[in-house]
This record gives structure tokens, C-alpha cells and sequence, in this order.
């Protein structure tokens, strides 16, 4: 089978860690059938680059393999209800790239507005079927944008299929007119085999974190939908009481601000600012940690939330999006805080640290959520296309 997989949310050189999943979830596809055919046509969105000869970015060694190429598209931000077809039209060029024996039976679009929505207005007279994916704030947002909202339910009458990461995801969607056949959920994936429980102290003297303190763990952006400022709050909460130190592994725009927050907090000596780690280091630092902290104010389904499960590791979450669907079968609603306030976060918090659950049992729920598991599912519904 040839699949095209077309997205602007896959990783480089320069950006590894931009659309992580969406790399993992291609390798596990090509893992599970050596025959299937892969290529790769990442985008990035640039007005002032579009229309140059080629984009000079350059696949991470892992990604070789995929066959990844590097296009411009461009992109209005003002205007963004009219992307999806400038996103058309950049995918119409990059399709003239492709080898003349490479003819694919199905492409497989993460992400639904532009891409999605732009790739389905060429592939339809192209005549190959499409599986589009949504995966969280292509719904969460746009879905109330009426530009991006009408291209979204256009496209969903053009596609074969629509994979959303989780149930919540799909409820929003079928909500919004987009029709239920259309529509099925598949979680994302885990790596059950570098995500799992080890020895909390070797752990740490591995890291260099003290043996006498309990460890949170944040790992994802540093954006305003992640709501560490309230984790901040809750964290100084808990260091009143606890000897508790906290782990912030990635980066972003508000990185300056935090640090300023937890230093109006008195508390920047007990807040480690790590940047961006690979996954065998994030595992790592999930052994490490007492507990995994989630603040979102909307969310799909986390990666972070399955590694942390698969690693033993109790993940507190504010109750949003499709977070409870993995986490209330394994550990009931006893860590999803419902109100987003700083109290009824520490309190939660200070419940795993005190009572922390059966690791092994954790890591085996998880294992329900493997890449091998979620690309059976991918392959079948993409043959069936």
C-alpha cells in the first residue's frame, strides 16, 4: 500500500519535537507493515517563503526512512478562514514532487484546518481517499470560528474518514454537524516499552535530585491552555506543608513569566527549569517523579497522561476534555480536579504524594494504549479506504 502522509505538525532538525505523535504514529504504522509504502510532505506556513525553489529543512535521522519532504504554504493570519485553500494549492504543487511510480492509495492528514480542509479540496478530483485527524484545538478553537467551522464540516463530506483523539473530540464534532459515520475515535499511543516503572531512587541519583523530597512533574509548553500559573499556586501550596520540589521539562513564550511567578511565590528554589528532553530522558524523569501534573484548560487526550500511566506514575489532571476517558477506568475520578482552583489542585496533589496506587497496575492499564495497538487500528481503517 502507498500512504501519503500530508501535515504542517511534523518534526525536523530545527523544530524535533513539532508534532512528535505524528512521527511516532507513522513509524509504528510502518513498524506493523514493512510492505507499506511511506512518504512524507511536511508543511510550514510562511507567506514570505512561499514559491521558493525548495524549503531547506531536513528530516531528523530517525525520519530518513519516511521519505520526508519540506514544502512552504502560505499563510494569512488575519484571513485565516481562506488558509485551507492557500494550503490547497501548496499541496497541488508538492504533489508534483512525488516519483511518477508512486501513486497513493490513501493520505492520511493530521490536523483538520488548513491541512485537512485544503488537502481535501485537491484530493477529491484527485480521486484518492483521505483520513483526516483531529487532535485537539483544530476543534476545541475553530469550531467556533465560522470560516474555519464551515471549511471543517465541507471537508468532513469529502473524506473518508475523520480520527479524533478522543471521544470528547468526536462528541464536539458530531455536535457541530459533522456526521457520526464519519467519525471514530483512536487514542493516541504510548511506548509501553521506554515508558515503565523502575526504581524511583536510582532515579533520582541518576538526575541529582534529593532522596528526602517528593518530586511533581510538568512536561509539555509553556502556553497560556497549559495553566501552570495555577500549577505554580498549587505547587506553593504544597511546599507549606510538604517538602516537595517541581520538574518543569519543555519551553515557551512564558517561561519568563513563570519564573518570575515562582519567585513572587517564594518558591524559585524549589522549581527546576529543564527545557526540552527526548522521550528516553522524559521516561527518566517520570521514574523519578512522585507525581505527573496537568493544569490544561482544554485538552484532547495528552500523551503525557498515558506516558505518565505507563510509567507508574499518578497523573493529577484538571477534569477537561477527553483526559478522564484513559483515567477514571484505570484510577476512578479520585485525581481529576473538577474546579479550576489552586486549593482543590494542592489537595489533590497531596493525596497521590500520601497515597500513591499499585505502579505495575498503572503501567499494565496502560499497555492497552500502545503505538503497536493504535497503529493496527490506523492500518485497518486506512485499507479499508
Amino acid at each position: 500500500m502507498n500512504l501519503l502522509v500530508a501535515t504542517n505538525l511534523f518534526p525536523d532538525q530545527n523544530e524535533p519535537w513539532r508534532g512528535l505523535d505524528n512521527a511516532t504514529l507513522v513509524h509504528a504504522l510502518q513498524q506493523q507493515d514493512p510492505g507499506l509504502n511511506i512518504r512524507v510532505q511536511a508543511f510550514r506556513p510562511s507567506f514570505r517563503h512561499f514559491g521558493a525553489a525548495e524549503n531547506q529543512l531536513q528530516p531528523r535521522a530517525e525520519d530518513v526512512r519516511l521519505n520526508v519532504d519540506y514544502f512552504w504554504t502560505p499563510y494569512l493570519p488575519r484571513w485565516g478562514g481562506m488558509n485551507h485553500r492557500l494550503f490547497a494549492h501548496a499541496f497541488a504543487r508538492a504533489q508534483k514532487s512525488l516519483p511518477t511510480d508512486f501513486v497513493p492509495q490513501a493520505v492520511l492528514v493530521p490536523w483538520l484546518f488548513p491541512d485537512a480542509c485544503g488537502v481535501a479540496l485537491h484530493a477529491a478530483a484527485w480521486g484518492v481517499p483521505v483520513v483526516s485527524v483531529a487532535q485537539g484545538s483544530d476543534v476545541h478553537q475553530y469550531l467556533d470560528m465560522p470560516f474555519r467551522r464551515r471549511a471543517i464540516l465541507a471537508m468532513s463530506r469529502r473524506v473518508k474518514a475523520i480520527v479524533t483523539r478522543s471521544k470528547d473530540l468526536e462528541n464536539r464534532l458530531v455536535r457541530r454537524g459533522v456526521s457520526g459515520g464519519k467519525v471514530c475515535t483512536i487514542y493516541n499511543g504510548v511506548d509501553v516499552h521506554t515508558f515503565k516503572p523502575a526504581s524511583r531512587p536510582a532515579a533520582r541519583d541518576v538526575l541529582n535530585q534529593p532522596q528526602d523530597e517528593r518530586l511533581l512533574l510538568f512536561v509539555g509548553n509553556f502556553l497560556p491552555v497549559k495553566g501552570l500559573d495555577l500549577l505554580l499556586d498549587a505547587c506553593a501550596q504544597v511546599m507549606a506543608v510538604q517538602p516537595v520540589r517541581l520538574a518543569l521539562i519543555g519551553g515557551g513564550p512564558l517561561e519568563a513569566a513563570l519564573r518570575a511567578q515562582a519567585a513572587g511565590l517564594g518558591i524559585a528554589g524549589k522549581v527546576q527549569f529543564l527545557g526540552r528532553h527526548a522521550a528516553p530522558q522524559v521516561a527518566q524523569w517520570m521514574q523519578a517523579a512522585d507525581v505527573v501534573c496537568l493544569t490544561s484548560h482544554n485538552e484532547g487526550v495528552p500523551n503525557v497522561v498515558l506516558e505518565s500511566l505507563s510509567s507508574g506514575r499518578v497523573p493529577v489532571c484538571i477534569d477537561v476534555g477527553g483526559i478522564a476517558e484513559v483515567v477514571e477506568p484505570v484510577l476512578g475520578k479520585r485525581y481529576l480536579v473538577k474546579p479550576r482552583a489552586a486549593a482543590a489542585y494542592a489537595a489533590a496533589l497531596l493525596d497521590a504524594i500520601q497515597h500513591p496506587p499499585n505502579e505495575t497496575a498503572l503501567h499494565n492499564a496502560a499497555r492497552a494504549h500502545s503505538w503497536e495497538n493504535c497503529a493496527k487500528k490506523y492500518l485497518g481503517l486506512l485499507q479499508g479506504a
